[in-house]
Order: C-alpha cells, then sequence, then structure tokens
C-alpha cells in the first residue's frame, strides 16, 4: 500500500511518497510517473503488449529509486509507451530487478524529462512506514 502527494513546486512536479514497504514506494513513484506522462491512461488496461526488463543497481536505496525511476522514464521515450505492471523481482537496499508492462501511449500529456535528486531522500519513518520526495523536471 502507497500514498502519492502531490506538493507545490514552481515548475516541476513535486510528490511525498509514503509505503508500507521499500516495494510500495518504488511502486508508488513508478506509478506517479506513467500518471504525470499520461494521466488515467493504466486505468483499465488489460493486456499490455510492451514487457521489459529493468535491472539497475546504485550506491544506495536513494540513488537506486532515483535511478530505477531514470531508467523507467528512458523506456517510455523509446517505446512511445505507457508502462502499467510492476513486477518486481528483486528488491535489495542497491539492487532492483523488475519487469515492467506497458501499452502504446499515442502521445503524452506531459513530457518528464527528468527525475531529480533534489530532495531525494528514503527515509524509514518507523515501522511498515518509508517516505521520500520527488521531483519530476517538466
Amino acid at each position: 500500500m502507497y500514498t502519492i502527494e502531490h506538493l507545490s513546486h514552481t515548475a516541476d512536479v513535486r510528490l511525498r511518497l509514503r509505503g508500507d514497504s521499500p516495494e510500495a514506494l518504488f511502486t508508488a513513484g513508478f506509478a506517479a510517473l506513467n500518471d504525470i506522462i499520461k494521466p488515467g491512461a493504466c486505468t483499465g488496461a488489460g493486456s499490455c503488449p510492451i514487457i521489459r526488463a529493468v535491472a539497475v543497481r546504485s550506491v544506495d536505496t536513494t540513488a537506486l529509486l532515483v535511478d530505477f525511476l531514470s531508467d523507467v522514464l528512458t523506456l517510455i521515450h523509446e517505446e512511445k509507451a505507457v508502462f502499467c505492471k510492476l513486477q518486481i523481482q528483486t528488491l535489495t537496499p542497491t539492487a532492483i530487478e523488475a519487469q515492467i508492462e506497458g501499452i502504446p501511449a499515442g502521445g503524452f500529456h506531459e513530457d518528464v524529462k527528468a527525475v531529480t535528486y533534489h530532495e531525494a531522500e528514503v527515509r524509514r519513518r518507523g515501522e511498515g512506514q518509508w517516505e521520500t520526495m520527488l521531483i519530476f523536471d517538466i
């Protein structure tokens, strides 16, 4: 389970993500990115013909989240797709292996240029509570 809170920012999209596990936090970031790219595109998405593997290693969990979402963003642009399904096979504090499934986008609502490290800091806020800020450069 996770939550996504939109916060004000002058030119970019700023979010606070919360989850009951690191997996939930990564899922929240994944869902938020795709909903910014094309709101509602994944609602009721059945079959997802575009399937890609994503494997990332980073120095810590914060860098891992930003790097993972950056790789997903690259695939969004390369495939001109919205990725609606995330299956995390392995997640450690410094590595993730996942499969993402998507549908052709037919255009984007918002052009996300980058996932930034600014304000990002994955933290454990007590038993079963994880949180970070994310800023998407648009």
